[in-house]
């Protein structure tokens, strides 16, 4: 193709850094944090006010004999080096939506006190008091629990395992405001001391979270897996569970490692991990790619500041848990893939070079 002209420039504000050395008069450039930005020439008499700070910079218009584009100074982010400045800079460069929810989205929500309907139970397969014992595993301190799992021994000798999604889009419906919305922002994004929801908490932290010996809606797929980890039968279904557990990833590795407990849930935690590395072995030697670089763990106070930083430590657990999702995208992927031939969308990776 060929460019013939720009309609609108795709300007917007760019967190900079203003350089007192370039000082012509009182025209100064200032460096955006963004590389992919040139350098942007302002009019200020501020400049000294403007020292080792984070600013907002709007570019106005770029002569076409001029090296850099001239913009404006709109606001002051604060102090280089300061965490609340910096995390508001990363939300900015990367155009994080922070604003709260409009009362149009709040107004998507249910009612406060809202249970499940019978009706709605009665559409759904019920895996509540006997049909699975469902449980959670993640990081410690998670309150948005959006997946939990279960796993338990069939009469002909092979497993039932169950890998269980909060239904948020029983709460969303398409082309509300919400969804709207939630299109927008697109992913919850997490920084070391705060997080910034894709939609509101009651329905992230509350509605949509499978805490323990709650009852919640979910969208399930449901395996019957042989001895070696091989699928049998797949099946997908909207259900009712109610998680006996909400599981750290330590207690979880605690569960597996104490052979002094034999209870139920640690049996089919037992039985969830033991599968987890047959399906990972059968991963691996069908030529998988592992892509996984070291992960940083924050410890912070009361007050958010960091106390600790260190390198996340993988457990089995971990491991557990990412096979059984993947084993789930998987699923789900072939499913699609058979039912909407035509209109799936799937990944595909070249082989490696």
């Amino acid at each position: 193709g060929v460019v013939v002209g720009v309609v609108r420039r795709a300007w917007r504000p760019y967190v900079c850094v203003l350089d007192p050395e370039s000082a012509i008069g009182q025209q100064y450039l200032t460096e955006p944090l963004d590389a992919r930005i040139p350098r942007i020439n302002i009019s200020t008499r501020q400049a000294e006010h403007f020292r080792n700070k984070l600013l907002l910079i709007s570019v106005d218009f770029w002569e076409p004999q001029h090296r850099y584009p001239t913009g404006h100074y709109v606001r002051t982010l604060g102090d280089v080096g300061d965490r609340g400045a910096e995390s508001e800079a990363i939300l900015h460069e990367h155009e994080v939506n922070t604003a709260p929810f409009s009362p149009q989205v709040q107004a998507c929500l249910p009612e406060k006190g809202w249970q499940i309907p019978e009706e709605e139970i009665a559409k759904r397969l019920d895996l509540r008091n006997g049909g699975a014992l469902v449980c959670s595993v993640d990081p410690p301190g998670c309150v948005d629990i959006d997946d939990a799992l279960h796993a338990k021994l069939l009469p002909n000798g092979n497993f039932e395992v169950g890998v269980h999604i909060a239904d948020v889009g029983h709460f969303i419906k398409a082309g509300s405001a919400i969804d709207a919305e939630a299109a927008e922002r697109g992913t919850t994004v997490y920084l070391v001391d705060r997080r910034i929801d894709m939609v509101p908490k009651r329905l992230g932290e509350d509605l949509c979270s499978l805490h323990q010996k709650v009852d919640r809606l979910a969208f399930s797929v449901i395996w019957e897996l042989d001895a070696d980890a091989k699928v049998v039968s797949t099946k997908f279904v909207k259900s009712v569970i109610c998680s006996e557990a909400a599981l750290s990833y330590a207690e979880a590795q605690a569960r597996l490692d104490d052979a002094r407990l034999d209870d139920e849930l640690t049996r089919s935690l037992r039985i969830l991990n033991s599968l987890a590395k047959k399906l990972k072995a059968a991963r691996n030697a069908a030529g998988a790619l592992t892509l996984r670089s070291p992960e940083v763990r924050f410890k912070i106070d009361e007050s958010a500041e960091i106390t600790e930083v260190g390198m996340y430590e993988l457990k089995e657990a971990n491991s557990m848990v990412e096979e059984f999702m993947l084993l789930a995208n998987i699923s789900v992927a072939a499913e699609i893939t058979r039912a909407f031939p035509l209109c799936a969308m799937l990944r595909r990776h070249p082989p490696p070079l």
